[in-house]
């Protein structure tokens, strides 16, 4: 054989060179079909069989991405942002049929509130940390486009979110009998996996169940998120039930006391960013 990219004379069914395969050849019908149901999931590595084993056994095939076992299994970020694409389109379907904006009550809820706190007082300030103020109404406003970004930018928010849970995820599960000393990157790796998982079962819902308005991240019921957060840590760590039950609800309030510290930091930053040029 010789290389179509490289000219690399060769045998076998793989250049040695630069990887290319034998089979290269002319685009078809059939290989452009090819090409494009494998953008979706539907070439040799199936992200249906992936979502199938995600949802039948989350924790063993999470813990075989993570021991090297990854060719049967579709790329998990790639099938994450698929996944949304899913999700926007059924959701968006779904709006145009009812003639509801996209969002539902959310839009309207960040609204309300933005007005609410900017009649409390529109020059008084809600942070004073001394060489800066941030005042309620910049605040509110900042608050409703923030969230407003966030809701209409799903993936970027899950993956954001996910950050979270995977550094208190690596540090609680540290010691974990199955798996001891996951790296950050293994833990972000589990996160986005768990995300594409619970964004399959949020499009199950909203087929049967609609939309739950105002959901910001998943449409999911909150006991149903939290008992798949144990079953999953319970098969991929190892740990006994009750233990996983008592690390899992570490996990979600260690991931509460950041989002609390990072929120505490934002208005910080933003008090200094209102510091007069002057003063120095």
């Amino acid at each position: 054989m010789r290389c179509l990219n490289c000219h690399t004379e060769y045998e076998g069914h793989y250049c040695p060179e630069c990887g290319q395969s034998a089979k290269t050849s002319r685009f078809t019908v059939k290989s452009a079909l090819s090409n494009t149901l494998d953008v979706w999931g539907m070439g040799s590595r199936s992200l249906p069989r992936t979502i199938w084993h995600l949802l039948i056994r989350p924790g063993q095939m999470i813990g075989d991405y993570l021991d090297g076992k990854r060719m049967p299994y579709f790329p998990p970020v790639k099938m994450l942002f698929v996944l949304c694409v899913f999700y926007a389109l059924i959701t968006s379907f779904g709006h145009i049929l009812t003639g509801e904006p996209a969002g539902g009550n959310h839009m309207e809820e960040t609204t309300q509130i933005a007005e609410a706190l900017s009649e409390r007082g529109k020059d008084k300030p809600l942070f004073d940390f001394g060489i800066g103020k941030v005042s309620v109404e910049g605040a509110a406003q900042g608050l409703s486009q923030t969230l407003d970004w966030f809701y209409g930018h799903k993936p970027v928010t899950l993956l954001c979110l996910h950050l979270l849970v995977t550094l208190s995820t690596w540090c609680v599960f540290r010691r974990a009998p199955k798996r001891p000393h996951t790296t950050l990157a293994e833990n972000f790796f589990i996160q986005v996996l768990i995300s594409s998982q619970l964004m399959v079962l949020s499009l199950l819902y909203i087929l049967v169940f609609g939309e739950q308005d105002g959901a910001f991240f998943y449409p999911l019921p909150g006991w149903l998120l939290l008992g798949l957060f144990i079953w999953d840590f319970k098969y991929l760590f190892g740990y006994s039930w009750p233990k996983t039950v008592g690390l899992t609800l570490l996990t979600h309030l260690s991931v509460l006391l950041l989002f609390i510290l990072l929120c505490t930091l934002f208005f910080a930053l933003l008090s200094l960013a209102l510091v007069p040029s002057a003063v120095g």
